[in-house]
């Protein structure tokens, strides 16, 4: 069951319904919207699950400390050792370690991320976003996939491209919503629907963020952000 707070914003984004200024259209980014903060909510329950487990797990720690600790202060016994039966052969010093391919293949994924990311700090904004767009379909599970996501919205950002900026981070949340970028595209997505004039999704957004992240600083200028669209 949503939560009431989700309730006007369901009603906004899925009624098409008759407001006193008319009828509100649905625009095309509305429902990743709405899916994109369902997503995060259950991200907040998980993340409340985890911390009663490291809880958990904290005090299980504490508890083999503590007997650990009672366990050296009493007097222990040692026996002799037997010697082994033949020395371990030692490393030929002129052998060079083999190295695996996926020590390759990741540090060709972050070959071409650096090089993209390179593009963008250049200021060779088209050049950036073919190459983040190239990352995500050749390497799209990669470790590397969220950031590249990422910045492959901010390219947009800093291009004006709006529209492709939204779905970008929009896509972050949907595709990779472990992703500890995730607080940064909440932020410029509730940036961009507030410069667009959609102060109300605007403020569902940022406080959405203030909330699953508090401790960030994602989070923190959110809340700036907030108090100017009072």
């Amino acid at each position: 069951m949503p939560k009431p707070g989700f309730f006007w914003l369901i009603v906004g984004l899925l009624g098409g319904l008759a407001l006193p200024g008319g009828v509100r259209a649905q625009t095309p980014d509305s429902m990743l919207t709405l899916e994109l903060l369902q997503r995060v909510e259950q991200l907040e329950l998980e993340i409340r699950s985890i911390r009663g487990e490291l809880e958990l797990y904290r005090y299980q720690v504490e508890e083999l400390q503590r007997e650990r600790a009672a366990a050296a202060s009493a007097p222990v016994r040692v026996e002799p050792s037997a010697a082994p039966d033949s020395p371990a052969p030692a490393p030929d010093a002129g052998q060079t370690p083999a190295v695996s391919p996926p020590a390759v293949m990741a540090g060709v994924e972050q070959a071409d991320f650096n090089a993209a990311l390179n593009e963008l700090h250049e200021g060779r904004y088209p050049q950036a976003i073919a190459d983040f767009q190239q990352f995500l379909n050749v390497y799209p599970n990669s470790p590397l996939a969220g950031d590249a996501q990422y910045w492959l919205g901010e390219s947009y950002y800093v291009s004006r491209n709006e529209n492709a900026a939204k779905e970008a981070f929009i896509n972050l949340g949907l595709r990779y919503p472990r992703s500890a970028r995730l607080p940064d595209a909440l932020l410029k997505l509730g940036y961009l629907y507030g410069e667009s004039g959609d102060v109300g999704r605007a403020r569902e957004v940022l406080q959405k963020l203030v909330q699953v992240y508090p401790d960030s600083q994602a989070a923190r200028l959110a809340e700036e952000r907030l108090q100017s669209l009072r």
